[in-house]
């Protein structure tokens, strides 16, 4: 099934949908039945959703930067849900096909979301498992796997991190952000005709 394959290769097929979306916004445009105030209020969305997505990211990094060494993240967001990361990862992807104005670009990223990641992570809640077992057991029935428990929340009042960890996750999280920016250079080369749009 290619859900299974996906999470075992979610690394190299990511690279993939990310150069194929850069050849799509950079030869690419927006459907010429959009009107020019739904492009804009788009573009505002997206560029909301992808901040919030760098910012949360960041945030979530944070609490597990300092547990490489074998500790379960429980804290701060992990204690509202199981897998924040990967919903900061949806809120991005999503928040992209609103900022580069293509609605079923932004359909396709949420359908195929829907569709690989809850197999990427059967795979990391069984290794968990295996790692953490019943205290492991017991966070998933207590937490939910996708849509945050607020009412859950807890945090410590310190966190110990590791400033390599953040670094590399500042770093992959303002990739986001580099994505928005991306853009506008790419818009401005078409508003100027510097480059083509092929379809």
């Amino acid at each position: 099934m290619f859900a299974e394959h996906f999470a075992s290769h979610r690394i190299a097929w990511s690279r993939a949908v990310i150069l194929a979306l850069l050849v799509l916004v950079v030869f690419g445009s927006p459907p010429m039945s959009i009107p020019a105030w739904v492009g804009e209020i788009s573009e505002m969305l997206g560029f909301a959703l992808l901040a919030a997505a760098t910012l949360w990211r960041i945030w979530c990094v944070l609490f597990i930067a300092g547990n490489k060494n074998g500790e379960l993240a429980t804290s701060g967001p992990y204690s509202t849900v199981r897998n924040p990361l990967y919903l900061g990862n949806f809120a991005g992807a999503v928040g992209f096909g609103f900022a580069v104005e293509q609605p079923y670009l932004v359909l396709a990223l949420a359908v195929a979301f829907a569709l690989f990641y809850p197999a990427v992570v059967a795979q990391e809640e069984a290794r968990l498992g295996q790692i953490f077992g019943q205290r492991y057991r017991e966070y998933c029935a207590r937490v939910p796997r996708w849509v945050p428990d607020w009412s859950l929340y807890k945090e410590p009042a310190t966190v110990t991190v590791s400033p390599r960890h953040m670094r590399g996750a500042i770093f992959d999280a303002m990739w986001f952000l580099w994505a928005f920016a991306l853009w506008e250079f790419i818009e401005e080369l078409h508003s100027l005709k510097l480059l083509p749009t092929l379809f």
